[in-house]
Formats: structure tokens, C-alpha cells, sequence
């Protein structure tokens, strides 16, 4: 070993710990300043990287042997083969504020594990250094793979990462130059190194790889560039983000200048929406009108030191709400101006009010329409009385016109009397019935007995007035709905009046039976008859009462005397 050996193996390990002390010590002031977010994150992987690089090359340095100094070249691969992908990771996450697809992400990992496994087994293939002892190496084949696969993904992320410098710091030239001289010195210096282009463009050659050292250089530009731009102040990029992303248009002022505005303000004034109909600008700037610009002076219609809220339609016939807020405190005193898009919200405004008013004309109109169906109402209830009133008036008092008739012609006075009190119950019970129909109570006794029995009951009202009423029922059920029962009843006792009012009857047969699911209903009597039958209120109450329940009704004269009533009615 001689003594120039020992001079620059000192002499390598010196500037690399030189240089990991520095990496070491801007990573940690920058850990502390700077606010934790997962660009950070991939950014101390990147540094990570660079220090294992670092104490791998001072270990290998002071190796006592070729088989440990070849581990540490290991361990120095294991960082160095997966730096490209490290470096793509950070790139999209810079540019874009996520972590790269896994897809994507994969397969650049998988490479780097390859050549990392040549590394690892070169012994074996000789492919990555085709020499490699104590003294020296020289690379091969897959070592130019491994580097050409790095240069190409730090190409594209520095790519990547240029385009969004411009794009992010266009306004601030210097920023940009450092972020991209930070990037492109460490791959310069592998190149120049790896290619032995030093001695040709420099006149010397360095005696070992400056690269970890040039990415400590690239690293004091990275720091500045951090603590005198802000580069890792991801609120304050959040926020210019998601300024220029709201829909409203936000602007900043102090006195009569430009303090601060978003990109939604600067399209609004592009498409005119700062101008109300017929009126001069809300807000109008001097100077380039076309690229507004912080501390451009302009002139706000309204008094920006008061609170105010108001909307104003503009010449495109859109609407804009404007809200604008004095602002005063230690370190700003202006306002602040908020102008919101209210087009839609407007025009579903209105069309509420459209439906308002169409509710409001639907309301009138079912108020009319309910008022007609009340005096509909009404008069189907007058009708109804009136109905029920001309059947039980026109029954009872053929009954007791009969009965006082009778009366009349009895040969004794007791006799006549018993007549006389029988009418005048007749109509005293007729009283009755009538205000229970008028009060709406109509719940007789008789509703609770079967047809039979009330039909029965009607016929002995009408025998005893010597008039002969025959009942004949047939194959009936034991229980039939009440409305069919009740319907049925009204119309014997109509039919029954009717023989004795208008065809001077002597009898009435009623026949009631069950066919087919339908109750049928005969009323005979042998009267007078007519010759053309004429539906009277008394006729046309029944055929109502029988179509109400779906029921067929019919009625004509006889082949010789007599009239004949018939009904049927459904049962379901």
C-alpha cells in the first residue's frame, strides 16, 4: 500500500463525510422548517439514497480487502440502481400533488430490482464490472444498461419537474434556474465522470466519483431555493391552487392597486362579467387590461371600506353576486371582494317563481272546483232528500188517504175511529222518517231485520188498507249488503205507492229472488196500467238508485191491465 494510495483514500473519505455532514444537516433544518406532506416524504427518500451512497463509498474506501470492499459496492447499488424510479416518484408528486400509479410504477421497480440482482451476483457473470479487485474496476455491459436506464428516468422527471416550475414559478425566474441547476448537477457530474469526459473538457480527471458530492452542491441550491421561495410551503401552494380552482372570482385590494386575485377573477373580466348591463365596470384596471398583474392600479365602482352585498346583471345576461369585505389587521389593510357566478341559482329562482305562480292559478282553480263540489254536494243531498222525502211522503200518505177513505164508509164510529188513528200514526211515523233523512240519522229499527221480514212489514201497512200485497221470496241468502237490502226495500214500497196512486190497484204481488249472483225484483200489479210509460220523480228515483249499484232497471205495461217493475242487481 503506498503512501499516495493512503493520501487520496483520506483524501475521498474527507470530502465524503464532508459532504454527508452537509446532507445530514440541510435535510434536517429542512425536516424541521418545512411543512410534512408526502412530497417531503419522497424527497428524504431521494436523500436517503445519497447518504446510503455516501457511507457505502467511505466504507468501501477503507475496505482491508476485495470481497468486503465488493459488499459495500452492494450496498451502495442498493440505493444507487433505484434512484431513477425514487426520483419519478418525487417528479409526479411535484407536478402533479399525488403518488404515481402502481402500474405505472412497477415495472420501472422491477428493472431496478434486475439490475440491482447483476450487481449482487457479478461475481458469477462479470457483466456489471468485468473487473473488480483491491486496486481498481472496470464496468461492463449491463453497468452502461444500469446507468442509461437512470439518465433516461431522471430525463423524465426533470422534465416533468421543469414543466411545473414554469408553469408555478414563471413570475420567479431565479427560483426556477435553481430548482433546475439542483436537479441537472448530479447527473452532469455522473455523466462527465462515468464517460472519463472530465480530462477533455477540464484538462484533469477527478480520482473518484464526485457524484454523491455534487448531489451535496445540488442540495445547498435545493435548501435555498426551499427557505427563500417557500418551495416546501405546501399550504401556500394549496391555497394559490384552490383559489385558482373556486368558481368564484376572488379579488384583493389595497386602496386603489391589485393586492391579489385568482384565476376565476381574471376570466371573469376576459368574458365581460364585470361590466352590468347598461352601466359602467364594477371594476375597471388601467394599464394592460389583457394580463392582470399584482399592484396594477384599477378602480372599483362601490366603496371597498364598507361591508356590501349586492347582484347586478351583466350584458351577457348572466347574473353576479357581489360580496366584499373591509379587511384590517397587522399586515394587510384593504378588502376583500368575492364575485359569484349567481346565473343559475337566478334562473331557478325565477323558475320557482313561475311554479309559484302556477301553484297559486292550480290553487285558485281547485278552489273553485271545491266550491263547486260543495254546492254539488249540495244538491245531490237536496236531491236526496227530496227523493227519500217523495217516496216516504207519497207511501204514507196514499196510506192514510186510504185508510181515512175507509174510515169514511165504516158503519160504526168506533170503527172509523180505529182508522183514523191508524192514518194519523202513518203520517206521525212519516214525520219521523223524514227528519232522520233530512238530519242524516237514517238508521231505522227495521234496518237491522232481513228483506223478508221488512218487505212483510210493508205489506201489513198496506193490507190494512185492504189493499193485497203478495210477498214472494226464492232461494235468497241469509245475508245480503245492506245498501242492495235497503235499495231493494225503497223500491218495493215506490212500486207498491205507485199501483195504488196511479193505477187504482187492488193488489201487488212483489217476487225477490236469487240468480246467477243477481237479485231480481218483480213488482205486479193488476191497476189500469198506461199506454206510454213516463218516468216520473218517482220512476227515475228507482232506476238512480238501481244504476248506483250497477243494477239494470225496467219498467212497462202489461199484455192487458196492469204495470210490471223490474230490477236486477248485481251481488258482487
Amino acid at each position: 500500500m503506498t503512501e499516495t494510495f493512503v493520501y487520496e483514500s483520506y483524501y475521498i473519505a474527507f470530502y465524503h463525510i464532508l459532504s454527508l455532514f452537509l446532507l445530514v444537516f440541510i435535510n434536517a433544518v429542512i425536516y424541521l422548517k418545512a411543512v410534512k406532506s408526502s412530497l417531503l416524504s419522497s424527497f428524504f427518500v431521494l436523500q436517503g439514497i445519497l447518504a446510503l451512497w455516501i457511507v457505502s463509498k467511505i466504507l468501501k474506501t477503507f475496505a482491508p480487502n476485495a470481497e468486503i470492499k465488493f459488499f459495500f459496492v452492494v450496498c451502495q447499488y442498493a440505493g444507487v440502481c433505484f434512484l431513477g424510479p425514487a426520483f419519478i416518484v418525487f417528479a409526479h408528486i411535484f407536478a402533479n400533488g399525488v403518488k404515481p400509479a402502481k402500474k405505472l410504477m412497477l415495472p420501472l421497480f422491477i428493472v431496478s430490482a434486475l439490475c440491482f440482482l447483476t450487481v449482487a451476483t457479478n461475481p458469477l457473470h462479470y457483466l456489471f464490472y468485468t473487473h473488480f479487485d483491491f486496486w481498481g474496476d472496470s464496468f461492463g455491459p449491463l453497468f452502461y444498461f444500469q446507468q442509461g436506464f437512470n439518465y433516461l428516468l431522471f430525463l423524465i422527471g426533470g422534465i416533468i419537474c421543469g414543466k411545473r416550475f414554469f408553469g408555478r414559478f414563471s413570475e420567479k425566474r431565479i427560483q426556477t434556474i435553481l430548482l433546475a441547476i439542483a436537479i441537472a448537477i448530479p447527473m452532469i457530474a455522473n455523466l462527465l465522470y462515468v464517460f472519463r469526459f472530465f480530462k477533455k473538457i477540464f484538462g484533469f480527471s477527478p480520482p473518484f466519483d464526485i457524484t454523491p458530492m455534487s448531489a451535496s452542491a445540488s442540495l445547498i441550491l435545493f435548501a435555498f431555493a426551499t427557505f427563500k421561495f417557500q418551495f416546501f410551503d405546501n399550504l401556500k401552494i394549496a391555497r394559490r391552487v384552490a383559489l385558482s380552482n373556486v368558481p368564484e372570482g376572488i379579488l384583493l385590494v389595497i386602496g386603489d392597486r391589485i393586492a391579489g386575485f385568482n384565476e376565476t377573477f381574471n376570466k371573469m373580466a376576459a368574458d365581460g362579467k364585470l361590466v352590468p348591463a347598461g352601466k359602467e365596470s364594477i371594476v375597471r384596471t388601467f394599464g394592460n387590461a389583457a394580463r392582470l398583474h399584482n399592484r396594477q392600479k384599477l378602480s372599483v365602482a362601490f366603496d371597498t371600506g364598507k361591508p356590501q352585498d349586492f347582484i347586478y346583471q351583466t350584458g351577457v345576461r348572466s347574473y353576479i353576486s357581489v360580496i366584499c369585505r373591509p379587511v384590517r389587521d397587522k399586515s394587510f389593510s384593504g378588502a376583500f371582494i368575492r364575485f359569484i357566478d349567481v346565473t343559475a341559482k337566478q334562473g331557478i329562482l325565477e323558475k320557482l317563481q313561475m311554479r309559484n305562480d302556477e301553484l297559486q292559478f292550480a290553487n285558485q282553480q281547485l278552489t273553485i272546483q271545491a266550491e263547486l263540489k260543495k254546492k254539488l254536494v249540495v244538491a245531490r243531498t237536496r236531491n236526496f232528500i227530496a227523493q227519500e222525502a217523495h217516496d216516504i211522503l207519497g207511501h204514507s200518505i196514499m196510506l192514510a188517504i186510504s185508510l181515512l177513505e175507509i174510515a169514511r164508509m165504516c158503519n160504526t164510529a168506533s170503527q172509523g175511529m180505529e182508522y183514523m188513528h191508524r192514518a194519523k200514526k202513518i203520517l206521525s211515523d212519516c214525520l219521523k222518517e223524514i227528519n232522520s233523512v233530512a238530519s242524516a240519522e237514517n238508521q231505522s229499527p227495521l234496518i237491522r231485520q232481513s228483506i223478508e221480514e221488512r218487505l212483510e212489514k210493508l205489506a201489513d201497512d198496506f193490507r190494512s188498507a185492504f189493499i193485497a200485497v203478495g210477498i214472494h221470496c226464492s232461494n235468497l241468502k241469509q245475508e245480503i249488503d245492506i245498501s242492495i237490502e235497503s235499495t231493494l226495500f225503497k223500491l218495493c214500497r215506490e212500486g207498491i205507492t205507485n199501483a195504488l196512486r196511479h193505477g187504482k190497484a187492488s193488489r201487488v204481488d212483489i217476487i225477490l229472488r236469487d240468480k246467477n249472483e243477481m237479485i231480481e225484483l218483480f213488482i205486479i200489479d193488476n191497476g189500469s196500467g198506461c199506454g206510454k210509460v213516463q218516468k216520473g220523480m218517482g220512476l227515475s228515483g228507482m232506476e238512480q238508485r238501481v244504476s248506483m249499484l250497477k243494477g239494470a232497471f225496467r219498467c212497462h205495461t202489461l199484455d192487458g191491465q196492469g204495470f210490471c217493475v223490474q230490477a236486477s242487481i248485481p251481488l258482487h
